[in-house]
């Protein structure tokens, strides 16, 4: 896998999809069973990138295709969508607990997704009072999202973290077209697929 960033300001509107994949079984009897195939949902995000230096973003982009042979290889995606994160409620110390996770608004323990190295910032309650101060006495698993705190937190502390994070995706066809409309000026549209 590579870890290439899809680093490209993408232009709106664009478009993003969900799917999950459920088989039905229906018995003689007309009783219905559902499996869940995917324990994950997969993510397919439309992008347009109108009016693009040929000499800057064009080619870096075109360039980055063939890198990533079509469809082989992976990148990186940050979904403007959902990142970066603010304020999120991490959890609450109980006076045993060290180890916390990112990812209450998406599924960073999975490891589906990465937090952008350098992107976190963490803010602690003393005693749930509600004022959030910068806390850095932590160290963090960029791959799981997880932060373990240097010492074990006491109860009701509360921890809010800050981030951003990508999506393991891969461009979804194996065939990329730019239309150039005028002197050193290109479009481009674009499916990616995320990686599940």
């Amino acid at each position: 896998m590579s870890t290439e960033v899809f680093s490209y300001q993408v232009d709106s509107p664009y478009e993003e999809d969900i799917k999950f994949l459920t088989v039905v079984s229906e018995s003689e009897g007309g009783k219905e069973q559902r499996y869940q195939k995917w324990l994950k949902p997969r993510r397919t995000f439309r992008i347009k990138l109108r009016a693009r230096d040929i000499t800057a973003d064009a080619d870096t982009l075109w360039r980055m295709y063939i890198r990533m042979k079509g469809s082989f290889d992976t990148f990186f995606f940050q979904n403007p969508n959902e990142s970066p994160v603010t304020a999120e409620t991490v959890g609450s110390g109980d006076g045993t607990k060290s180890v916390f996770y990112l990812g209450n608004k998406v599924s960073l323990d999975t490891g589906d997704v990465i937090l952008v190295a350098g992107s976190l910032t963490v803010t602690r309650s003393i005693k749930g009072t509600g004022d959030y101060l910068a806390f850095a006495a932590y160290t963090v698993d960029n791959n799981l999202g997880q932060i373990t705190t240097n010492a074990v937190l006491p109860s009701g502390d509360v921890l809010r973290g800050g981030y951003s994070f990508y999506y393991k995706c891969r461009f979804r066809d194996d065939n990329l077209t730019r239309q150039t409309f005028a002197t050193n000026l290109a479009d481009f549209g674009l499916e990616l697929e995320q990686i599940i």
